[in-house]
């Protein structure tokens, strides 16, 4: 994939700066793996709050998709977790 054709989306898209670092830091996941939302925001540098409405933006312009799981945590209980990937991806690795 060229660098245009990952960041074409996002500089027309018109989103803030921190949806564009979240954009990019899924794009550069080319094997559309789904990422844990927390990695997400840690790689962001930016907390499991703060990351909320950049990603809300990608999902309404349909740039990022995400996905609940229900899983066992270390301690053994049972919690819902969320992971996230790029459209982009999604789209290169079908």
């Amino acid at each position: 994939m060229t660098t245009h054709a990952l960041v074409g989306p996002a500089r027309a898209g018109g989103i803030s700066d921190r949806a564009f670092r979240l954009y990019f830091h899924l794009a550069l996941q080319t094997d559309g793996a789904w990422i844990s939302f927390q990695s997400t925001a840690d790689a962001c540098n930016l907390s499991n709050h703060q990351i909320r409405e950049p990603f809300a933006e990608l999902r309404r312009v349909g740039m990022a998709e995400s996905r609940r799981v229900y899983e066992t945590a270390a301690g053994g209980s049972k919690t819902w977790r969320t992971y996230v990937r790029s459209q982009q991806a999604n789209g290169a690795a079908a």
